[in-house]
């Protein structure tokens, strides 16, 4: 019998038949540049940025970025930067919102896609070893997958294990004193990952899946601090060190289930339950000019969040021009946290003992209608409608309960304009989004900071009393279509968001703490770029851009705008195909500073940031590829700023450091 291939559609192809213009990020690129995290992966992407350990869209920090898992909200506590591209089929990158998805994404969404099984039989092999500053470390994975037409399955496993050594420094200066701190931290990081996935199909049109999730992280970090008096007195403890273990465990499971009604009409159901859990044990020593040992902190913490959601959709049509949906999502949330504090001086008599617990809980509810209209052979349209409520509540010790309520209308709609004689279309998209507090934020704990704190270094304490963040957004976007592998995407787009949260300042019994605060009306605004040209033969350029505005109504004078926000990003690189066995490839990406007025005598400000992305790899022989790669090969200093002046308590912090350059060397072996 002669061999048949059915290819699915391309990722470009995707984007442009898809209502909403969903960016698909592959397996294959995921893979291409040999990074240890999903984060590190998402930085290469159009419009995507990374700060302070989080993901953005549109240069927005403060959550403001949906993440999906499956395309369910991730669990509270899940971050990116803990998940392995090995445990990852694909992501997709949504600029705005649907009904059928939660709406808590102001600045868009990105849905990670764990590992499916293949239409073909497979069993790769991958090692690793890894060399930075800290010295080499081992990574491993393990893929295996067996395709079915009854039963299919899937299991990706992943270990690593990674270290890291930096050195930065610290200026600061008041009114009354100025001081230069050199800090060395080391850190030792173990991971285990494991994502299995089973499916079923029977007879009539049904089928049944279920997909697992696991991910075990351990760090183990180490520093010390010494400073030096400029003018004035030193700090309380002018030479420190620390040490800190801490563990991570994330867990996840998720079962879906469709059903065919006739043969234009099909039932989903989804259920998932959701589990991640930090144990961490922290010791600090702070000393006088001479070393000698006059305060010891021990801090035993622990934060547990667990949650489960279903959700369900009755779909009539999507074989014609016409489809009609509607369904509903609902999701359980329940954050609780400990913390023992003890501190002691040198002979280990105790001063102050301090025991917290909190426990924060979020429900939501939330129902959808949606219309997908092919109106003619060059126009769709997708109207929607959600509405989702959400009722919050916090209770621990010493804190009064404190409760709230909100429920919001979303009304999306998407326009798609095909343009004659051509493959060029426009898209426009108008959706009402919001952003629910994070339940972290809302347990009113605070984070002490062991030495030199100001307005410039602040503890920080939740706030039980936020409310959602709101926002109407308009998208616009053209798209040219040209060749199989090339286009080019310009898009614009706006928001106006209520009930804006950044963080505020006050002094409490001598202490500076900073507290997340609702502090009224912003806006913000942008252009994105997004282009791919295929060349040769296999080989391809790209070149991403976006710019970001913003103003925050209640801030005086210039810089008033989104304090996380990266006002400029480019993506430039380009993939080689040298020959059927060989390809190499650089990217670099620029994150543009920037300095923003957080309040009228607060300023925040972060120095630019790049990185020199490398890649090559080498098909030895069918089944044997080996693959080199380097991250931050330029390792660029960074900066960040903190700066205070009310006439009073002027202060002003600097923070420099460099990042971590990485190479690896990695053989993938199919078995």
């Amino acid at each position: 019998m002669a061999r048949i291939e059915v290819k699915a559609a391309g990722n470009l192809q995707q984007r442009r038949d898809d209502g909403a213009g969903r960016i698909i990020v592959s397996r294959d690129e995921l893979a291409r540049f040999g990074d240890s995290s999903v984060a590190a992966s998402l930085r290469r992407q159009p419009g995507v940025t990374m700060a302070n350990g989080q993901v953005q869209l549109r240069g927005l920090g403060g959550n403001r970025t949906q993440l999906l898992l499956n395309g369910e909200p991730a669990p509270p506590g899940f971050s990116p930067d803990s998940l392995a591209p090995e445990l990852v089929e694909r992501i997709e990158i949504l600029p705005s919102a649907s009904a059928d998805s939660s709406a808590q994404g102001i600045a868009g969404s990105i849905n990670i896609v764990l590992r499916r099984s293949t239409g073909r039989a497979r069993a790769v092999f991958s090692g690793a070893v890894v060399q930075s500053g800290a010295g080499w470390s081992p990574e491993s994975s393990f893929d295996l997958s067996r395709p079915g037409e009854e039963f299919s399955s899937s299991l990706a496993l992943q270990a690593a294990r990674g270290k890291s050594a930096a050195a930065s420094g610290v200026r600061e200066q008041s009114l009354t004193a100025g001081r230069l701190t050199a800090e060395e931290n080391r850190a030792i990081s173990e991971r285990f990952g494991l994502s299995p996935r089973l499916n079923w199909k029977f007879d009539g049109g049904t089928k049944l899946a279920w997909q697992g999730l696991l991910n075990h992280v351990r760090n183990r970090n180490t520093g010390s601090a010494r400073e030096t008096a400029l003018f004035g007195e030193s700090s309380e403890f002018p030479k420190n060190a620390y040490g800190a273990e801490a563990r991570t465990t994330s867990a996840r499971s998720d079962i879906d289930a469709s059903h065919r009604l006739g043969e234009d009409a099909r039932i989903e159901w989804k259920a998932g339950l959701a589990h991640h859990r930090r144990n961490s044990d922290y010791r600090f020593t702070g000393s006088d000019v001479l070393g000698s040992a006059r305060w010891l902190r021990h801090v035993l913490s622990s934060a547990a969040d667990d949650g489960a959601s279903t959700s369900g959709k009755l779909r009539l049509g999507g074989n014609g021009s016409h489809a009609l949906a509607a369904g509903w999502d609902g999701a359980m949330a329940r954050r609780g946290e400990w913390r023992r504090q003890e501190d002691a001086d040198a002979a280990g008599l105790p001063l102050a003992d301090l025991e917290q617990r909190y426990t924060a809980r979020v429900r939501r509810l939330a129902a959808f209608v949606q219309d997908e209209w092919t109106v003619s052979p060059g126009l769709d349209t997708y109207l929607g409608l959600r509405w989702e409520g959400l009722r919050t509540l916090t209770d621990g010790r010493d804190i009064v309960d404190v409760s709230s309520n909100s429920g919001v209308w979303s009304p999306v709609a998407h326009v798609r304009w095909r343009l004659p004689d051509s493959r060029d279309q426009l898209r426009l998209a108008l959706a009402r989004s919001y952003k629910a507090p994070e339940t972290r934020d809302l347990v009113p704990r605070r984070f002490t900071v062991n030495n030199g704190n100001g307005p410039a270094n602040p503890d920080v304490q939740g706030n039980p009393a936020l409310r959602p963040e709101l926002a109407w957004g308009l998208d616009a976007a053209y798209e040219r279509y040209f060749g199989k592998d090339s286009m080019l995407s310009i898009s614009a787009y706006h928001r106006r968001i209520a009930n804006v949260i950044q963080p505020v300042l006050f002094e409490d019994k001598g202490k500076w703490v900073a507290t997340p605060t609702n502090i009224g009306n912003s806006s913000t605004q942008g252009v994105e770029l997004d282009g791919r040209l295929a060349f040769g033969a296999g080989s391809t350029a790209r070149l991403g851009m976006s710019r970001n505005w913003s103003h925050v109504d209640s801030l005086p004078g210039p810089g008033s705008r989104l304090g996380e926000q990266i006002p400029l990003t480019i993506n430039a690189g380009v993939d080689v195909r040298f020959s059927a066995a060989t390809t190499a490839g650089f990217n670099w990406n620029l994150q543009k500073g920037s300095t923003a007025r957080m309040s009228a005598a607060q300023w925040r400000g972060r120095s630019s940031d790049r990185r020199l992305d490398l890649y090559a790899n080498w098909q030895m022989r069918p089944g044997l590829v080996l693959r080199a790669s380097a991250s931050n090969a330029l390792r660029p200093d960074t900066r960040s700023t903190e700066l205070f002046e009310d006439g009073r308590h002027n202060a002003w912090r600097e923070s420099l450091g460099n990042g971590d350059r990485r190479f690896k060397l990695s053989a993938e072996v199919a078995l």
